[in-house]
């Protein structure tokens, strides 16, 4: 586990003291009997949303809800959210959420939503992926990409992962998990490409970002009257999961 480091406003974590971390071997699986329930994001539309959905992104094949399985875990190598957009736009390549970093005004703040959660972005290449996530769609289709800016070994991994970041990384697996029923896999860029990509890189500290998943301790307390009127709206043949689908009024899963 990595120590966390303070600078500026910020906190941050460290390299391990204990050895340099293997991005290519991050992968760990979702419990199915630990899902939360709905989990709100405080994310915001890039002004790019709309064209990286249309033009860097393609149909699922499948309903989303049953397709997504796998979460993809990458780095940015650059120093801000519009290097990553400019070489989406140059490149044919995208991811569904960006995580600014401590030099951005939206840190601290909230995250960028790129591409619909409802189409398949293109953040991983055409890799053999079925001894590790099983028979079934290529990864794009079966799986949400999220970018942290980081410059990674533009800056020989000196450039350390802020807490906001591992925390708000840690609040879109959650949002997934409570949305996408089949979610299971957490999983790194490096595991899935290891001979041509090691993001989020060996200053990323994976096992804090694990641990604060698995015991969703990144969530707020929901309010008292939030959780009385989820209770009282169920009936016999309507579960949860069903509730927070219908409920749902945000604009990701849309097409």
């Amino acid at each position: 586990m990595t120590n966390s480091a303070f600078s500026g406003n910020a906190t941050h974590f460290s390299r391990s003291t204990s050895g340099l971390d293997k991005p290519d071997t991050f992968h760990f699986t979702l419990p199915a009997d630990q899902r939360p329930g709905f989990v709100p994001l405080k994310e915001e539309l890039h002004l790019a949303f709309g064209w990286l959905t249309k033009n860097r992104a393609r149909s699922r094949r499948r309903d989303v809800f049953e397709s997504i399985d796998t979460i993809v875990i990458h780095a940015t190598a650059g120093y801000a959210t519009k290097h990553a957009v400019d070489t989406w736009k140059e490149r044919k390549a995208s991811a569904h959420w960006i995580i600014p970093d401590e030099n951005e005004a939206e840190h601290g703040h909230f995250i960028w939503a790129m591409v619909a959660e409802a189409k398949a972005a293109y953040h991983v290449g055409n890799v053999d992926y079925a001894s590790i996530l099983g028979e079934g769609p290529n990864v794009n289709d079966r799986s949400l990409g999220v970018e942290l800016v980081n410059t990674q070994n533009v800056q020989y991994y000196r450039d350390p992962y802020s807490q906001w970041q591992v925390d708000m990384l840690a609040r879109i697996v959650l949002y997934a998990w409570a949305k996408y029923p089949n979610l299971k896999h957490v999983i790194s860029h490096a595991k899935l490409d290891p001979n041509r990509r090691s993001d989020p890189g060996e200053n990323f500290p994976w096992e804090v970002f694990k641990h604060k998943v698995l015991t969703h301790s990144v969530l707020d307390v929901r309010h008292p009257l939030v959780l009385e009127a989820s209770a009282s709206s169920l009936t016999n043949d309507t579960d949860s999961l069903d509730l927070a689908v219908t409920d749902r009024a945000g604009h990701c899963c849309e097409p």
